[in-house]
């Protein structure tokens, strides 16, 4: 981005009743663009192709485009000259024409459509071409002030195309190529020289001028042998290119060597446009000439061979009657008058050596559209001890490829405006139960049940973990509005699973274990794409409009739901173990124990950490047919219902009292009940 005006509200107010009688509304919609400029590369270009806003098809090769009044294109020639939109903005003067880059301006880009930001773009540009590696050698020395000689040598070379993405020394951008086109680099002299790999050779080495030495001393042998270790040369090298088949998308092409002790595989990355057969071919002309360079050899000439340079090519005669032609690696001056020159065996012979790679798998282009948003709110305990403040959960998803989030927006007066309200930048793991979960026992695993979902996005999976790792807190989920963690995800059919190994009621939700449905909706709660935005306190028990826009969508395009805050994540668990006892007088003592909300672990041995401002209780005391006969208040897990009272509520002390007891939180009263006869 080398150029960008802010946000540009535009107000829209429309007015509806009046005259004809009802009452006279006002509705004010709020839309945003922007002018901007976008840099692509150094020009000239021929032309810019096809452009994507957010992967989304933002405008085809025909130009036609609806999200902006004009899209310009700048191809970065030397006489370019400033754009309209931005001088306007600028001043007259003040802005750049970018003369030898290519930009691309967007005149008033409206927003509605990326979620009131300037979306991500793609451009497919077409260049032009017509290029050798001579003359990007030529280009590239000049560019840097290098001194060069015969780069011509290499102008033969066609190249398709070359990207160089980023900033980078001379040297690095030259180095694909002389991997890819096998062409040596030497500085001689002060120049830069190029030495292709089938070149000819300089010289012809005779056997008898090898080993020359010093008058007076005693002769070396004709030359100094290596061989590099099998274990050292590639087993398998891996060439990375990008595909004009695949539409210049990355592509690899390998080269394996059947039988070595090696296990080295290389991979090379060429930024550069081959066809898979080229790449193929370079991939096996590259390991081909490795293994027959591991041969070395040193000799030490006369001074006449002082033209030899590292680069060249000579024709070596060798006692056995065989002349090598070796590629020299190194040359070194040795007083008085010999020259020590490390040498490769030539491998030029493979150069010529072609291939034939698999036919490349074209990607399918198409306009992937972000669809419409599956979300749901979910009025839960708090699954963190950070999150106990008001709120609730929020998780979205969207079965498009081209989905990439959603804003959850919400309406505070019936629906007829709607405010950003929460942003579901990830998807959750979300799908739907086909059949309905029976009930089970929260006190210990349930074997008996399973429930099958089905995923809304293909891409999403789940999968099945040990007992000790859901009793550590994995596969944590909700199904209709019971938090329960599975052990076994067993997949039965593309995005439908099996769900059985489970543990049920958790986090409290034991009141939501019986009337499971087909239907229900499934989130996974530990897979990620959970967020939790703050409510206001006195949003507990008001109904509200939601909806849930997908990025790169219209909020008109959400369908609108309903959704009413309970205070379920302050509410305190219901108490366990409710028991009774009877004194010689009748009177009946209650007693409890208390859970907790929070997940503090339980270091101090003697109780769990209290979650709430203050201990309170109360206990409700019901007749035959649950209506409420008295109401006992305390301050700690007890309290005493005297036969005197039992006589009042009842007209005589009972054998079997129905009670029920809660625990009270400071912010939404009464929370989940524990009921017993006793």
């Amino acid at each position: 981005m080398i150029w960008s005006t802010g946000l540009i509200e535009t107000k829209t107010t429309k007015k509806q009743g009046g005259k004809g009688g009802g009452a006279k509304s006002e509705t004010t919609s709020y839309t945003y663009h922007v002018d901007c400029a976008i840099a692509l590369c150094r020009g000239p270009i021929a032309s810019v192709k096809r452009i994507w806003a957010d992967g989304k098809l933002f405008r085809d090769e025909s130009g036609a485009q609806k999200q902006a009044n004009a899209v310009r294109v700048y191809t970065g020639t030397e006489s370019q000259m400033p754009d309209p939109t931005m001088e306007a903005a600028l001043g007259a003067g003040n802005s750049p024409a970018h003369r030898g880059l290519a930009y691309v301006v967007f005149d008033r880009l409206e927003l509605g459509d990326f979620g009131n930001r300037i979306p991500n773009f793609t451009f497919e540009i077409e260049a032009h071409s017509s290029a050798t590696v001579a003359t990007v050698i030529e280009e590239l020395c000049g560019a840097a002030n290098v001194p060069f000689l015969d780069a011509a040598r290499a102008d033969y070379l066609d190249l398709r195309g070359y990207n160089i993405a980023r900033a980078a020394t001379i040297r690095s951008v030259l180095d694909p190529l002389r991997t890819a086109f096998f062409f040596d680099a030497s500085e001689i002299e002060g120049e830069l020289q190029f030495f292709p790999s089938d070149g000819t050779p300089v010289a012809k080495v005779p056997r008898d001028e090898l080993g020359a030495h010093e008058f007076g001393t005693d002769r070396p042998a004709d030359y100094e042998a290596t061989r590099t270790a099998d274990i050292e040369l590639p087993r398998q090298i891996v060439v990375q290119h990008m595909d004009p088949a695949r539409d210049y998308q990355a592509n690899s092409q390998r080269a394996r060597r059947s039988t070595t002790k090696s296990d080295a595989d290389l991979s090379v990355e060429l930024p550069i446009v081959l066809s898979a057969d080229d790449a193929k071919a370079i991939a096996e002309r590259m390991a081909s000439m490795a293994w027959i360079g591991r041969d070395g050899f040193t000799y030490q000439l006369p001074i006449t061979y002082l033209h030899v340079e590292p680069g060249n090519k000579i024709v070596v005669g060798h006692a056995d009657g065989k002349e090598r032609v070796v590629r020299v690696t190194r040359r070194e001056l040795r007083l008085p008058g010999s020259l020590l020159v490390e040498c490769k065996t030539d491998g030029a012979a493979v150069l010529s050596k072609g291939a034939t790679a698999a036919p490349a798998i074209v990607p399918t282009q198409s306009v992937a559209l972000p669809g419409v948003t599956t979300a749901h709110i979910l009025d839960l305990p708090i699954l963190r001890n950070a999150d106990d403040v008001s709120g609730f959960y929020t998780a979205g998803t969207g079965a498009s490829t081209g989905w990439r989030g959603a804003i959850l927006y919400r309406s505070r007066d019936g629906g007829v405006n709607y405010d950003s309200f929460a942003e579901m930048i990830d998807g959750a793991v979300i799908g739907t139960a086909d059949d309905a979960l029976g009930e089970g026992s929260p006190e210990f695993w349930d074997e008996a049940n399973s429930v099958t979902v089905t995923l809304t996005n293909p891409a999403d999976t789940l999968e099945s973990v040990t007992a000790l790792q859901v009793l550590n807190g994995s596969n944590a989920a909700v199904i209709g509005g019971e938090v329960f963690q599975f052990r076994n995800a067993t997949l039965i059919a593309p995005s439908r699973y099996r769900l059985d190994g489970l543990l049920r009621g958790r986090k409290g939700t034991e009141d939501q274990i019986a009337g499971h449905a087909a239907g229900d909706r499934f989130v996974l709660l530990t897979g990620g794409g959970i967020y939790r935005p703050e409510l206001e306190a006195g949003e507990v028990g008001v109904e509200r409009s939601y909806k849930a826009a997908s990025v790169g969508t219209n909020l008109s395009d959400a369908a609108p739901f309903t959704f009413t805050h309970s205070g379920r994540w302050a509410k305190p668990y219901a108490p366990a173990h409710l028991r009774g006892a009877r004194n010689g007088t009748g009177d009946l003592a209650l007693s409890w124990i208390r859970r907790t909300r929070l997940e503090d672990p339980w270091t101090d041995g003697i109780d769990a950490p209290l979650g709430e401002a203050a201990e309170a209780y109360e206990i409700d005391i019901l007749d035959s047919g649950g209506v409420v006969k008295r109401t006992l208040s305390s301050a700690t897990p007890t309290a005493t219902y005297p036969a005197a009272d039992q006589i009042t509520d009842f007209g005589s002390a009972q054998s079997a009292i129905r009670v029920r007891v809660y625990q009270i939180s400071a912010r939404v009263g009464r929370g989940l009940p524990t009921e017993k006869t006793l």
